[in-house]
């Protein structure tokens, strides 16, 4: 979805906002928002207007006026769409080659490492103290490469593997391939640090979740009586007894957890 900064300004805005229909401005930012998710090419479905969205008739015959929606068959096309927005195309392309240069990322590091354990060998050195001294260095650089400013594909390979393992496990049914197809089709072209970027990849994902109903997972607190002390145990819930042994189980698995 793109909205340009003079939005606000343009002449059928202002005139929906002067007619008292600043809601159906909200519906449009959504149809963009629901078009850009869905890669659509601008059609918004009449189901995904009335029930997603959540329009009433007479906002969206309002837009249909001002020529910012154009009724069709089975909904409405968003007016000049893939002028000011990527199309369907344009997205999978960018996908595949943000993929295309991930796999290559990883087939790189994996030919580097195996060149880094030969080299320890023939040095000397073992394969553990070469990495060790590697994953310092990597460490330092990845450290100062949080001021400086990247791009979105640039994030992808340095700091959003770690970003992932936080999500995934917040959130462990979100399809973060999905979103971040999005994301990246929301922040095209912008350039920010390492730590906006995982400021800013996290919310999105949550806000995600939250507008797909994916609740965030809880973490499980191991009780005298829970499957998992009863299973080590070798009891059942009929023989379970809130014993000495079973509480101190439950609060050992409880520590490890944290």
């Amino acid at each position: 979805m793109q909205l340009v900064n003079g939005f606000y300004d343009n002449d059928k805005i202002r005139d929906l906002v002067r007619m008292g229909r600043a809601d159906s401005v909200g519906v449009y930012c959504m149809a963009l928002s629901l078009c850009g998710d869905r890669l659509t090419d601008g059609f918004v479905p009449r189901r995904a207007m009335l029930s997603n969205i959540g329009a009433t008739p007479e906002q969206v015959q309002a837009l249909v006026d001002e020529g910012m929606l154009e009724e069709v068959e089975e909904g409405w096309l968003i007016h000049d769409y893939a002028e000011h927005n990527r199309t369907k195309e344009q997205v999978l392309h960018a996908r595949k080659k943000s993929a295309e240069r991930v796999a290559k990322h990883r087939n790189e590091s994996d030919v580097t490492a195996l060149h880094r354990n030969c080299n320890a060998v023939t040095s000397g050195q073992t394969p553990e103290h070469q990495n060790t001294r590697t994953q310092k260095k990597e460490k330092e650089e990845y450290s100062s490469s949080f001021s400086k400013e990247t791009s979105a594909d640039e994030y992808l390979e340095t700091g959003r593997p770690e970003a992932d393992r936080h999500i995934s496990r917040q959130y462990p049914n979100l399809d973060l391939t999905d979103a971040w197809g999005a994301f990246m089709q929301h922040h095209h072209g912008e350039a920010r640090t390492i730590n906006e970027w995982t400021r800013l990849w996290k919310g999105w994902c949550q806000r995600r979740a939250n507008m797909s109903g994916i609740p965030p997972s809880k973490r499980h607190i191991h009780t005298w009586k829970c499957r998992h002390v009863l299973e080590a145990l070798g009891r059942d819930e009929e023989t379970a007894q809130a014993d000495e042994k079973a509480c101190e189980l439950a609060e050992k698995l409880n520590k490890e957890k944290s």
